[in-house]
């Protein structure tokens, strides 16, 4: 089981599932749901990342801290939220232990393969960014164009703003684009002036 995700001190989605014997749709339906909650205190939105599952394809996980596995967790029944918090606690005992020669390694091993997965990753998507820059130079995804505009979106909003995006697209008959997405396959691209209207319509 791999509980932490290198050594960030953080655990994903998937074992959150495994620990209390829940589907990871639903725990990825809980966090999602008490996503709102958390950032409206002030706190970060919850780290999206991804996992490739059996039939090789990106699918979206999200990694938690202990502070964020443990709020997300007064959405389980208290069984499921005793094995969370015991095995938070087992893990904390392990860190304490001193590290073999061979732990050492291993952990070097796995930064430098993490280093070297991250920037082969960047390089793909410097590749995918060029060869669409090319193509439809003036077509953003939600994620990007917000990014640019120094605005947070979340998984959620994403959405809502999307269906807008589309919807205005339709009716002016302006096509959309698609760019690929690590996490969920493809995500769509549109105008600039349609996101320019999008945005500055909803609120955030």
């Amino acid at each position: 089981m791999k509980e932490l995700v290198n050594a960030t001190g953080k655990m994903t989605s998937l074992v959150i599932a495994e620990i209390t014997g829940k589907q990871h749709k639903n725990v990825m339906s809980a966090i999602r749901k008490m996503e709102d909650a958390w950032t409206k205190l002030g706190q970060l939105n919850f780290e999206l990342s991804s996992y490739i599952n059996e039939q090789n394809r990106a699918m979206p996980m999200y990694e938690l801290s202990k502070t964020e596995c443990l709020y997300i967790a007064t959405k389980f029944n208290d069984e499921a939220r005793a094995k969370l918090v015991l095995r938070w606690q087992e893990l904390e005992v392990e860190k304490q232990k001193p590290l073999s020669t061979l732990d050492m390694l291993e952990m070097s091993i796995k930064s430098i393969r993490a280093n070297q997965q991250e920037l082969a990753e960047v390089k793909q998507d410097i590749a995918e960014l060029k060869a669409k820059t090319t193509t439809t130079p003036d077509y953003y995804t939600i994620a990007g164009y917000g990014s640019l505009n120094g605005i947070s979106v979340n998984i959620k909003v994403a959405s809502k703003l999307g269906r807008e995006a589309s919807h205005i697209c339709r009716n002016k008959g302006l096509m959309t684009d698609e760019i690929p997405d690590p996490r969920f396959g493809k995500v769509k691209m549109y105008p600039k002036q349609v996101l320019n209207e999008v945005f500055n319509s909803v609120t955030l």
